[in-house]
């Protein structure tokens, strides 16, 4: 079951890296999993309702389009709860995760001197970036299926008073989870490519956040619409799935090419690099 001196794949790698980065991974996805408790709890109650709309009108248009902008409406349940899938708490969580495993489990072990002592039992390189790549990318898909389970636990514990359309949901998390697995994935890329983590983990969160800013920034100016294909988050189409009924298929093929691309490059680089820096 072996290649020369190396195993097919180093399992106990992959699991001592699991078990090393569960801590972290557990805690996040409770505070999403609370969340979703959180925003429901608020929604099924009307008077609730109406102070949050209050309140959100007071927002500036920017931020208001941050939480759904004009679909939030009282007889709107779906957008109301989606607020929690959309929140920059929660989009802060996942980005504190996606950034921080890649650039850890690469150019953090190199700086710390411990990836010399991980190649040094029979692990390949290759190896070692295909465990990262596992633990970023299905760690971020994880996360979001915790916040649609937050959605379906919470709809058995309020009674919303109408039908709530889980499945809009799970169409939602999945789109959200190619696009969680797109972010985590140039986040790999990024801590394949630089010698300092610290480079890694800024370029990392400057990508994140121009992203960001950009999809909010073309819906609060209009005339800039056109800018909003070059953010990833554009490609969380939920007007898709709540309005026309559908999977957002175009828009998850491209996070799947992001993804594919994102991840084959960041496997290039991290295998051309001479280590120990």
């Amino acid at each position: 079951m072996k290649s020369g001196n190396h195993p097919l794949f180093p399992f106990s790698l992959l699991w001592f890296w699991f078990l090393s980065i569960l801590p972290a991974w557990a805690l996040i996805a409770l505070m999403i999993f609370v969340m979703q408790i959180a925003v429901c709890g608020i929604v099924h109650d009307n008077q609730n309702v109406k102070v949050l709309l209050r309140f959100i009108e007071l927002l500036p248009p920017i931020v208001k389009s941050t939480l759904g902008g004009q679909a939030l409406q009282a007889d709107n349940l779906p957008a109301l709860i989606a607020i929690g899938y959309n929140h920059p708490f929660v989009l802060t969580l996942y980005m504190l995760f996606a950034v921080a495993v890649p650039t850890g489990l690469l150019t953090g072990e190199v700086q710390k001197g411990t990836m010399e002592l991980v190649l040094s039992h029979s692990v390949t390189k290759i190896q070692v970036y295909i465990c990262t790549a596992f633990l970023t990318i299905f760690g971020m898909m994880a996360l979001v299926l915790i916040m649609f389970t937050g959605t379906v636990a919470a709809t058995s514990l309020y009674d919303f008073g109408e039908p709530i359309p889980l499945f809009r949901f799970f169409q939602t998390a999945v789109n959200g989870g190619l696009c969680a697995g797109a972010v985590g994935a140039v986040s790999l890329l990024s801590g394949a490519s630089f010698r300092r983590r610290g480079t890694a983990v800024g370029l990392a969160v400057a990508y994140i956040m121009i992203n960001y800013f950009i999809v909010i920034f073309t819906e609060w100016w209009p005339r800039m619409k056109w800018l909003n294909v070059v953010s990833l988050f554009h490609y969380t189409n939920g007007r898709k799935v709540f309005a026309m009924h559908v999977w957002p298929v175009n828009e998850m093929i491209v996070l799947a090419s992001v993804l594919l691309i994102a991840t084959i490059a960041g496997g290039i680089i991290w295998q051309r690099r001479d280590l120990p820096l």
